[in-house]
């Protein structure tokens, strides 16, 4: 039973910490919207953001050989970002330890489709538009202390060829839609349920 189909029915929830069971992180074009379709969506997505306050929904962990983890609990640090994510591996870009994305939008690209498959990390409804959340702004995650980065999270062709030609195109047009970099300031630990709050 793909992903998509009605087990899971519109939890949100549900979906995002449903574990990633494929062979291969490939997109599958049934469930791509159209223009008008996304657009449908992502003003429906909006309706959820929240400011100031959130709580985590979702972690994934990159494997350095493509593989996908949704662990419930783990740890952050200054030095190695996530554990066991590929960004420690020979990807690193200083202060871009994790990326983020808002859960809502993330479902609504998806369309069904694992969270897994787009390489972000965490998961919340905190609204990521630099109007609530300039660069710069810091965020508590469990005990961990993080800060919005200044660089852009832009979406690349295995974004397009994962969500369809309108989740890139509205990714392109606000890349805040496809989600944040947030660079770790003091290590700690962190788990879905946990607050996400502005400081």
């Amino acid at each position: 039973m793909l992903l998509g189909e009605k087990s899971l029915g519109n939890d949100v929830r549900a979906w995002a910490q449903f574990p990633f069971q494929a062979e291969r992180l490939e997109g599958d074009p049934r469930f791509f919207l159209d223009s008008q379709g996304m657009s449908l969506a992502l003003n429906t997505a909006a309706q959820s953001f929240v400011s100031d306050s959130s709580v985590l929904e979702s972690i994934v962990v990159r494997g350095v050989n493509g593989a996908r983890r949704q662990p419930v609990r783990t740890r952050v640090t200054v030095a190695g970002g996530l554990e066991g994510d590929r960004w420690a591996a020979g990807k690193a870009h200083p202060g871009d330890q994790l990326s983020m994305m808002n859960l809502d939008v993330a479902s609504a690209f998806a369309n069904g489709q694992s969270i897994a498959l787009f390489g972000d990390n965490l998961f919340t409804r905190l609204d990521l538009r630099e109007a609530s959340l300039g660069v710069g702004a810091r965020l508590r995650i469990g005990s961990a202390l993080v800060e919005v980065s200044a660089t852009p999270h832009v979406p690349c062709n295995r974004f397009k060829s994962r969500f369809g030609a309108a989740a890139f195109q509205a990714a392109a047009l606000d890349v805040r839609l496809r989600g944040i970099y947030v660079t770790v300031l003091e290590s700690g630990d962190i788990a879905i349920g946990d607050p996400v709050r502005v400081v």
